[in-house]
């Protein structure tokens, strides 16, 4: 009969053990799929899922983890990692990943305020954001119950906001009962600042507060706004207080809000985790996966190419995709390389002239009147009538988001009574920018009208 291998049940009740001490958010993550393979010659070999787990657990807990070792092993022994075969090829991440697609019909859905688009499926996972991946795979699985808060932070275009919409939308898939939100932290201010004015507070606190998931885009705009975190205090402690998931995405980590204190605690009080800058593989494979799901296929040189020029903001990416394809399209050939540099090369030079001459709101209109032929008095009346609306957005989206008008100020330029118009408008815009190559080229053609 063969003897049973005793380092599995070993290895568990090191693991067990050093997780008192490391908690249950790092053991959970880096030792997930991990084994002692081996004793002998001094050493202790482990295997684990992947180089991110091996550096975190080499740089943070190998100490205590030898120490451990030493002590159930009764020998005196060095720890040798190794990645198992498994996990170590290509770009992957750390757990299984949900595939459920979300129904995005129903009315249910559209009350969430999620983005379908974004789902774990079509996310690119690698070492910049492999941790922050399995936690959220962790959570989309079980909400409320592990890493709650959980606080993504990193710069613009790592994909925070893709990372949270996919946990919205599988959490949706899986617990169809559950009520899910998302909002900007902006939309949370402006909600609030309404309700005081209207005096309709008690629906806006049922409106946040019977929620089961929680997504709060951009959460350090809360900086300096005492009415609004204290109101989000209240509302986090009730959430939080119900085994309610709770997720925030920032710019910044939680200690460089500027918050009270108690709130900073709360928004300390779970798994905070960063998501850095996509290295040069990391960004071909996101631009891959884009071209994928737009079933084109292009040639290595040019998602290189793209991916060396957009080396910082991977989302700017989307805008280069959509510049070279409406490109080849109007001339009726293939993507190239040598197509790809002019025609980005060409859209960059307009790009440098945004920030570097001021526009006058009239003139937007103006330019708009004159790429869609629609009268001025049409654009900016009640009426809402399809080819009026998507050229009244686009108009809202350039004063407020290329001249920088506040919401307030836009509305009262195109007439809109509520400031919350312009909101919807530019979240819309900012969607369509991305799905919807006619509205780009329309944008653009206002654009190149107004900054040449």
């Amino acid at each position: 009969m063969k003897a049973q291998n005793p380092l599995p049940e070993l290895w568990r009740s090191i693991v067990s053990e050093i997780e008192v001490d490391l908690g249950k958010t790092f053991t959970g993550i880096n030792f997930r799929n991990s084994n002692l393979t081996s004793i002998g010659n001094g050493a202790a070999k482990i295997s684990v899922a992947n180089q991110l787990a091996k550096d975190n657990i080499t740089t943070k807990a190998y100490n205590l983890l030898r120490s451990v070792v030493e002590k159930k092993t009764g020998q005196r022994l060095d720890l040798v990692f190794d990645i198992a075969p498994s996990t170590s090829k290509n770009l992957g991440p750390l757990f299984e990943t949900p595939t459920s697609i979300p129904d995005n019909s129903g009315e249910r859905y559209k009350l969430t305020k999620l983005n379908p688009k974004y789902t774990f499926t079509n996310l690119v996972v690698g070492s910049a954001n492999n941790f922050a991946h399995a936690a959220a795979a962790i959570i989309a699985k079980n909400p409320g119950k592990d890493y709650n808060p959980f606080f993504l932070y990193g710069g613009v275009g790592v994909g925070k906001t893709h990372l949270m919409h996919a946990v919205g939308n599988q959490i949706f898939s899986s617990y169809p009962n559950l009520n899910i939100l998302y909002i900007s932290s902006e939309h949370f201010i402006n909600d609030l600042v309404a309700s005081i004015q209207n005096k309709t507070m008690p629906a806006f606190k049922k409106r946040y507060r019977e929620v089961d998931v929680l997504l709060v885009d951009d959460i350090q705009f809360i900086s300096g706004k005492e009415s609004t975190q204290e109101e989000f205090f209240h509302t986090f402690n009730d959430l939080f207080m119900a085994e309610k998931q709770i997720i925030f995405t920032s710019d910044r980590p939680p200690n460089e809000i500027k918050v009270e204190d108690r709130l900073l605690s709360r928004l300390q009080g779970g798994l905070t985790t960063d998501i850095g800058a996509p290295d040069l593989e990391m960004r071909m494979a996101i631009i891959n996966k884009k071209l994928e799901i737009r079933g084109e296929r292009w040639g290595l040189d040019v998602v290189e190419y793209l991916a060396t020029h957009y080396d910082t903001n991977i989302r700017e990416v989307e805008g280069g995709i959509l510049l070279v394809l409406a490109r080849a399209q109007s001339l009726n050939i293939d993507v190239t390389l040598d197509l790809a540099k002019t025609t980005i090369e060409k859209g960059q030079t307009q790009e440098n002239g945004k920030g570097t001459r001021y526009i006058a709101p009239n003139h937007v209109i103006d330019a708009t009147i004159k790429i869609t032929g629609i009268k001025k008095t049409d654009l900016l009346s009640p009426r809402r009538d399809a080819e009026l609306v998507i050229p009244r957005q686009i108009i809202m989206y350039i004063l407020h988001r290329d001249c920088g008008i506040t919401h307030q100020e836009t509305a009262r330029l195109v007439n809109r009574k509520d400031h919350t118009t312009v909101i919807h408008a530019v979240e819309k815009i900012d969607r369509l920018l991305v799905d919807n190559l006619r509205i780009k080229q329309q944008y653009d053609f206002i654009r190149k009208e107004l900054w040449g």
